[in-house]
């Protein structure tokens, strides 16, 4: 999914794009660390917060760089834009309450599989063709998810993990349904995702009450890592190959557990770093055949 942004800046150079890249993968990898930080904030209160912080970055974004009329930027949008910000909603909220019963790297293992999900949806629901790559890829990383949830199933951490999965499932439908809609304004889009999941935590989210740490660090995770993470990746995606994008925005499935590692001395599972390197085998090899000729 790319985000179209229109700027007057002169065109980066390669390089500086693949750091762009790198810098929104990394800063993308931040939740993790951010929810073992917080004090005592709950999961829809992190939502919640990091939604407001979201709505706030990318509506400033849309204003300053768009050039059609609010009622064309919508019309583009279609019904189906709608569609995928409810869609994206819904894989932000699984992606954090997943954070809440699983270790980091649990998670951000099994999220790595999104581009294959989407294959496969893609496949289903507009008949774009799984290559023989794809159809391997898949069944490399299928066999690194066994690794790791068979040496879960007697954990708590299942349950994390199988939200992580639906993620999976809903950010590969967004990457799917904006393929029908390309002139959508991707922008508007995590604007109006981030104005969604507000009132769809009211009913979760108990009380508003946060410490001013917690509000901070949740404010900043709109700001920084969802919105200029992904302002990141998407402008500098736009300069490279996209076979390099998705290997380099893997930065994000390195560095997650890496930090609470490192702050929390949340160790993983050597199962899990089996599993994950097996799944991340699979992703890269897709990722590598990425312009191959599509063909049963």
């Amino acid at each position: 999914m790319s985000v179209m942004l229109k700027t007057s800046q002169s065109k980066p150079s390669y390089g500086q794009a693949v750091f762009l890249v790198i810098i929104g993968g990394a800063l993308l990898s931040l939740l993790g660390l951010v929810d073992r930080a917080k004090d005592g904030a709950t999961g829809p209160q992190i939502v919640f917060y990091r939604a407001i912080g979201q709505a706030v970055f990318f509506s400033l974004i849309f204003f300053l760089n768009r050039k059609l009329s609010i009622k064309d930027e919508f019309k583009n949008l279609t019904w189906r834009g709608g569609m995928a910000a409810l869609f994206m909603a819904l894989s932000g909220t699984f992606l954090v309450m997943s954070f809440q019963y699983t270790k980091v790297a649990n998670s951000v293992f099994i999220i790595s599989l999104t581009p294959l999900v989407a294959a496969v949806l893609a496949w289903i629901f507009i008949k774009e063709p799984i290559t023989r790559r794809t159809m391997a890829a898949m069944a490399i990383a299928l066999f690194g998810v066994t690794v790791i949830f068979g040496s879960s199933l007697n954990d708590e951490g299942l349950f994390g993990m199988m939200l992580a999965a639906i993620m999976a499932i809903f950010y590969a439908a967004v990457i799917v349904t904006m393929r029908t809609i390309p002139q959508a304004n991707v922008i508007l889009l995590s604007a109006l995702t981030g104005l969604l999941l507000l009132p769809m935590m009211v009913p979760f989210i108990g009380s508003f009450e946060v410490t001013i740490k917690d509000l901070i660090l949740c404010l900043g995770l709109g700001v920084f890592q969802v919105g200029l993470g992904t302002w990141c990746v998407m402008t500098g995606a736009k300069y490279v190959p996209a076979a390099q994008v998705s290997i380099l925005a893997l930065i994000e499935v390195v560095l997650s557990p890496i930090w609470v590692w490192l702050y929390v001395n949340e160790v993983p599972a050597m199962t899990t770093l089996i599993g994950g390197m097996i799944v991340l085998t699979g992703v890269i090899y897709q990722a590598l055949g990425a312009r191959e000729s599509a063909h049963p």
